[in-house]
């Protein structure tokens, strides 16, 4: 997975530096993406105002802190919440907030700890369930990530940024089928550049790399693309599994696809018949091939 952590590097706290992504919060007073960026300025003064004549109240602790944070003031937002746990150490909202942030500011033990006591199973919140995946998967603990991941995409109602997560844990696990099948169904949920990276990259890993260069030229340039896939080819060494674009004739993909096996020749010859036993054999135990399905819930 040499190229997890760097073909598809991204800013943040993402795992391995662009495989996972957590979830940013929302500024306490109006949402960032609909609000001038002078409406975030003045929001951020008024409760560093109320912070600094009141830096023990919690409501101004964390208002301060995830406007500090929208604005890309990260550290000082951590600084805020850190002094504010001197006082409300037993406060989980707090320490929810604290711990996400710990995360994307790579402070990966600071943020386990705080996380673990953060994660109540009375009100569960799935933004901390995924932070505490990725903390797992940082320590290259994919099992655990993946059990995080997927309690997190119940909880989140498959939100895609979580679904995201879990098919790369279930990359990193081996299981890079597993991770195409969520992270299409992300791509048609949200369709972010993240989600087309990683689904090119997952294409890749299974040998399917035409398909891989089609999904990644959608965000990256051809030339990057182009280089991308040649470095997972040599990585997974897996020969080219044939790519049909919708509408092409199975027929078309059959002649494409042929040099790949040899042709087997058919022959008339006929199986020698077998003689019958006097008494037949009582049939074995036999596994069911219905499987069990779980709710997704």
């Amino acid at each position: 997975m040499a190229l997890a952590s760097g073909g598809c590097a991204g800013p943040g706290s993402d795992l391995t530096a662009g495989l996972l992504g957590t979830e940013t919060p929302k500024p306490a007073t109006q949402d960032v993406a609909a609000t001038p960026q002078t409406e975030l300025q003045k929001a951020t003064a008024y409760w560093g105002e109320k912070f600094a004549k009141s830096p023990n109240t919690l409501e101004y602790a964390l208002n301060y802190s995830r406007n500090l944070k929208a604005m890309g003031r990260k550290r000082e937002a951590l600084a805020a919440l850190q002094h504010a746990s001197n006082y409300h150490a037993q406060n989980r909202e707090l320490a929810g907030e604290y711990g996400r942030l710990a995360l994307e500011l790579d402070q990966v033990q600071t943020a386990k700890s705080v996380l673990t006591f953060a994660d109540d199973p009375t009100k569960p919140d799935w933004r901390i369930v995924s932070a505490r995946g990725t903390v797992a998967a940082k320590e290259g603990n994919s099992k655990e990530a993946i059990e995080l991941f997927e309690r997190a995409m119940a909880l989140s109602n498959r939100n895609p940024s979580v679904m995201n997560n879990l098919a790369m844990a279930y990359a990193l696990d081996g299981r890079p089928a597993e991770g195409e099948r969520l992270l299409r169904e992300a791509a048609s949920k949200g369709n972010s550049e993240k989600v087309q990276k990683n689904l090119a990259l997952v294409l890749g890993l299974q040998g399917k790399y035409d398909e891989a260069k089609v999904v990644g030229g959608r965000v990256l340039p051809h030339s990057t693309v182009a280089e991308d896939t040649k470095l997972v080819r040599q990585i997974v060494g897996l020969d080219p599994r044939p790519y049909a674009p919708m509408g092409t004739p199975a027929t078309s993909l059959a002649v494409a696809s042929s040099h790949l096996k040899p042709v087997v020749q058919q022959t008339s010859a006929r199986a020698p018949a077998l003689r019958a036993t006097a008494q037949p054999a009582p049939a074995p135990d036999t596994w069911s091939t219905q499987v069990a399905t779980g709710s997704t819930r």
